[in-house]
């Protein structure tokens, strides 16, 4: 459940952090994973032996191991050009049907949304990767499976707030936004009615410091603490979306946003 949201969260926090230069020593951007290949002659490696560099970096290229992340200043002129026509044809049509989808719920403008704003690439040698892109401090990634692009994750900074304690023994406010408004974005996002029974809300004030917002989980295991559902989410006291997770189902069953 919400749960997993947040995990997933922190997942793709540290790999918009392993992004970002730090100073002193060797850089933790150069902490980038791979997926390891399979056994074989042993590889040639750098002096300082750092992945992401040298011949290491030189062997993912040529298909000795998938690569896990690639940060956007690690990519090749050829990649930097293929990703910003994607940008264009795919990635920014998908943000901007989203952003009508959840219109005068979403925290960030579609127009907010541009190429400098790319900060990492998940599993770029794959046919399903991920585009990580940080909008004033709110991590947004879309997806593309095999040309299904869709926005897959997004978490805004008021979405803190729910692994915090409350400061205030202030009384729980009502929720921010109704089960018909989330029963119709729902239909909007996915194209299918949920029945009642497939969708949870419960008060945010419950469980931490983010008074007035609402959890809402949904999907057919959605009261399965062993199954995962096929949508998390978090609407803040604003009624704006903290937190969104789509497709945690594998193989889901719900249509692309229109």
């Amino acid at each position: 459940m919400v749960v997993g949201l947040l995990l997933l969260g922190a997942g793709l926090i540290m790999i918009a952090t392993w992004s970002r230069p730090s100073g002193g020593g060797q850089q933790a951007a150069d902490r980038t994973l791979t997926v390891a290949p399979e056994p074989g002659p042993p590889q040639e490696s750098t002096p300082q032996g750092r992945p992401g560099s040298g011949t290491v970096r030189e062997s993912w290229r040529k298909g000795a191991g998938l690569r896990v992340s690639e940060r956007a200043e690690e990519m090749s002129d050829g990649e930097r050009a293929e990703f910003q026509e994607k940008f264009t044809t795919k990635l920014k049509p998908a943000v901007e049907r989203w952003c009508k989808v959840y219109a005068g719920h979403t925290p960030f403008r579609p127009e907010d949304v541009t190429v400098d704003k790319l900060r990492t690439v998940t599993f770029p040698d794959s046919a399903a990767k991920g585009y990580g892109f940080v909008i004033n401090g709110t991590t947004l990634c879309v997806e593309d499976d095999h040309g299904d692009v869709y926005v897959e994750y997004i978490m805004a900074p008021a979405g803190r707030q729910l692994d915090q304690l409350p400061k205030d023994a202030a009384p729980p406010a009502g929720v921010s936004i109704t089960r018909q408004e989330v029963m119709r974005l729902l239909k909007a996002d996915t194209g299918r009615d949920f029945p009642p029974n497939e969708v949870a809300l419960r008060p945010t004030s419950w469980s931490g410091a983010m008074n007035g917002g609402v959890y809402v989980d949904a999907g057919k295991n959605v009261h399965s603490y062993t199954s995962p559902e096929d949508y998390s989410m978090v609407y803040g006291p604003d009624g704006n979306l903290a937190c969104y997770q789509r497709g945690i189902t594998p193989k889901r069953g719900a249509g692309r946003q229109q």
